[in-house]
């Protein structure tokens, strides 16, 4: 379905430790991420572990209708989210793109939607999710089942940070997830995005503030 295999998550159950590279957040070049790093969820959701890019990676390819693009990024992080005795719930990909080449990048990353979206007939699309969601241009794909690694693919962009946030909703083993059904996976699905968005809008709100004193 959406070419993303599940991470796994032994050792949460024991602490649920963020982690975090040392300097992951300091640089001038991750600035504008970092309101996506930190969110407080009512159903103990919970941000787990951070990454940065690594080394020397500026780029990534995508898949299309029309052949492979290459995804040029300025910064990046991999974000994971679990609740507590589960495996991944979530696992994000914030990715800063060039101001001059953003609306170049984000048709490709949409054309790479439409091109997954395109090729399984267990894919259907979010008809149902209003966008722009808190200003952010968000689309979305979902299993029909839950099957496969990976349930859910929603994009979403905020055009005035030049930032594209992929996001990949998790199957886990049915013991150790927070959802037993469709219609739960799809309630928490819905909470997810709504606060997490919302909390990354309230985040960098507060960093601007914060900057102007």
């Amino acid at each position: 379905m959406f070419q993303k295999k599940r991470s796994k998550g032994s050792g949460i159950g024991l602490g649920l430790m963020l982690i975090l590279s040392s300097s992951a957040l300091f640089g001038q070049e991750l600035k504008l991420l970092k309101p996506y790093t930190s969110c407080h969820f009512s159903d103990e959701l919970q941000i787990v572990k951070i990454d940065p890019l690594a080394p020397g990676i500026t780029e990534r390819a995508v898949d299309t209708a029309d052949g492979v693009r290459h995804i040029e990024m300025t910064a990046g992080l991999r974000i994971m989210f679990a609740y507590p005795t589960t495996d991944f719930y979530a696992n994000i990909k914030v990715e800063s793109l060039p101001e001059n080449r953003y609306a170049e990048l984000k048709k490709w990353l949409i054309a790479n939607y439409d091109y997954i979206l395109s090729g399984s007939k267990d894919d259907k699309a979010n008809n149902s999710l209003q966008s722009p969601l808190d200003n952010f241009d968000i689309r979305g794909i979902d299993r029909s089942k839950l099957e496969g690694g990976v349930l859910g693919l929603y994009l979403a962009f905020d055009d005035q940070a030049h930032v594209a946030t992929t996001i990949y909703l998790l199957n886990q083993e049915p013991y150790a997830r927070k959802f037993q059904t469709v219609e739960q996976y799809q309630q928490l699905r819905d909470a997810f995005l709504k606060t997490y968005l919302a909390c990354v809008r309230t985040n960098q709100q507060l960093q601007s503030l914060a900057e102007k004193k």
